[in-house]
């Protein structure tokens, strides 16, 4: 149902990211560092890197699956590209020139991992590309109607728009559509007639004034969902109307992070410790079910109680006025990455915590033993 990676960290995990095969794990303590985990062949996990070019903490990692490239962006206004060098097996960096004065927050490649999207706190979105002329990664920014810090950036399927939220209490759809790079449009576009570079598709707004904290696209592109600080989720369809928000307002606290795991069901996690999954039935966005796994009903965890409960320490808290909780998570999470397809449908996520825990859960032993989660 839940398994926990025995990673051994000392810190709180604000995000982290797969390889291709799932071998190795990319993980940020909160910290300048990026920790690089490999499977060993007993089946545990071992450190087997560290990526130290951040001056200041690493606020978003992804992993390229086909060019297996890394990109990290971070409080130190920098965003470095990650390759693998085949001889010395050593990843060696490549500074991104952003151009910005302001924390860079969260980063996305785009599907075809020709270019990737980095948000950050100067009112604008870097769209970064690889220059050959000049030898060097480069951006182009977005600046249109963003008037504050951007959380959370998603990719439309088509490469060509981009999903982005933030703390001015909206989700924007963007064209960012490069030409020399991504060569013809292959999809046909629900959201707009014509995609123009940097243009503002669409805008949403968060109806209670929440700032947005994710947002992503479903594997067909048809759907965009978002949730916001107001405990609220919303879906736009763009196969009903791209202007029109489907909303949930919901009992949880806030979430922070969503991952479509369907064409029609999604599952968000943020500050209640465990992820909850929603799915949309026609025009109507309704509660699956939430995964509030308690440690005395799975038998698959094979961490430690030390590991468990050491986020007490390496929160610096007082142990006299903690209290456990008695969900796998003990605090709160961060960020949901899909972990297993097959055919088409997420069979398997993962979820990271400021409990310094990566979680991996398994949606078909989940179905079974939640009479309400069906995933369709």
């Amino acid at each position: 149902m839940a398994d926990v990676l025995n990673l051994n960290v000392t810190g709180s995990i604000t995000c982290h990211a797969w390889n291709k095969d799932r071998t190795q794990i990319a993980v940020s303590l909160n910290s300048k560092e990026v920790y690089i985990y490999g499977k060993n062949n007993s089946g545990g996990w071992q450190l087997t890197q560290t990526l130290s070019e951040h001056s200041s903490k690493v606020l978003g990692i992804d992993w390229a699956a086909k060019s297996n490239r890394l990109v990290t962006c971070g409080a130190d206004k920098n965003a470095y590209v990650w390759s693998l060098d085949a001889r010395t097996n050593q990843w060696r960096p490549e500074l991104v020139v952003l151009r910005i004065n302001r924390a860079a927050t969260c980063v996305k490649w785009s599907p075809n991992e020709q270019k990737f999207a980095i948000g950050c706190g100067q009112r604008c979105i870097c769209v970064c590309y690889y220059e050959p002329e000049q030898c060097f990664w480069v951006a182009k920014h977005i600046k249109k109607q963003i008037k504050s810090t951007t959380l959370c950036l998603d990719w439309h399927p088509s490469n060509a728009l981009l999903a982005a939220g933030g703390t001015d209490f909206k989700c924007r759809l963007f064209g960012a559509y490069i030409k020399e790079v991504d060569g013809p449009i292959q999809q046909t576009m629900p959201w707009a007639a014509k995609v123009n570079p940097a243009e503002c598709i669409a805008e949403y707004t968060a109806q209670n004034h929440g700032w947005v904290h994710a947002c992503a696209f479903n594997a067909s592109g048809s759907m965009l969902a978002f949730a916001a600080h107001d405990s609220t989720l919303y879906v736009v369809n763009s196969e009903y109307n791209v202007q029109e928000t489907i909303s949930l307002r919901t009992t949880f606290l806030p979430f922070l992070t969503l991952k479509f795991i369907s064409n029609n069901s999604l599952v968000a996690a943020g500050h209640d410790c465990y992820p909850v999954c929603f799915g949309l039935n026609g025009n109507k966005l309704q509660l699956l079910e939430k995964l509030d796994i308690t440690l005395n009903k799975t038998s698959s965890i094979t961490t430690s109680a030390k590991n468990l409960f050491g986020s007490i320490d390496r929160t610096n808290q007082d142990q006299s006025t903690v209290t456990a909780i008695n969900y796998i998570h003990q605090n709160s999470i961060k960020q949901v990455n899909i972990y297993k397809e097959d055919n088409g449908k997420v069979t398997h996520f993962s979820t990271c915590s400021l409990d310094g825990l990566v979680v991996i859960w398994d949606l078909n032993a989940l179905e079974k033993q939640f009479a309400n989660l069906r995933i369709k």
